[in-house]
């Protein structure tokens, strides 16, 4: 992993959240967002381990330039660790940047909260293998419907 961090198990799943961001978010809202994205993703492959990891912008262009050679920063990356010996368990790394979630919130009048979820759960559907597409978005959007996360951009303070 990249980073380190407190760790939670949940079911048969580790759960490690780090927040290096010095900005506050919930840890049970991150655990909903998981959970509910495992439940609607309906994969054949178990989450086995997960770290998300909450990075400055500078922190996550560095990341984005070492491993994608964009030298930008970006809202999300995602790592797959798994070693392939068992295709039924992933196990990954999600590094989310609290700055550009919301300026995309911002951008594009969304709920801040609506916006991190979106993004949290389009990580671990990448991990579990899924491309970009019509499902994957479907999905995302699902798990905010589902948690009763709002689209009001109005409701929420933006950073």
């Amino acid at each position: 992993m990249l980073f380190g961090g407190i760790a939670d198990i949940i079911g048969n799943m580790k759960i490690e959240i780090t927040n290096l961001a010095k900005k506050r978010i919930k840890a049970d809202f991150v655990k909903k967002v998981i959970r509910k994205t495992l439940e609607l993703a309906c994969a054949d492959l178990k989450l086995s381990e997960i770290s998300v990891v909450f990075v400055s912008e500078e922190k996550i262009r560095r990341i984005n330039r070492k491993y994608r050679r964009r030298d930008k920063s970006t809202d999300v990356l995602s790592f797959d660790y798994s070693l392939g010996y068992n295709e039924k368990e992933v196990s990954g790394e999600i590094i989310l940047c609290l700055d550009v979630i919301g300026k995309n919130a911002c951008e594009n009048k969304i709920a801040f909260s609506r916006e991190l979820a979106f993004v949290l759960s389009h990580g671990i559907l990448h991990i579990l293998g899924m491309r970009h597409g019509e499902k994957m978005y479907g999905i995302q959007d699902k798990v905010c419907e589902s948690l009763r996360i709002t689209l009001n951009y109005e409701t929420e303070n933006h950073q």
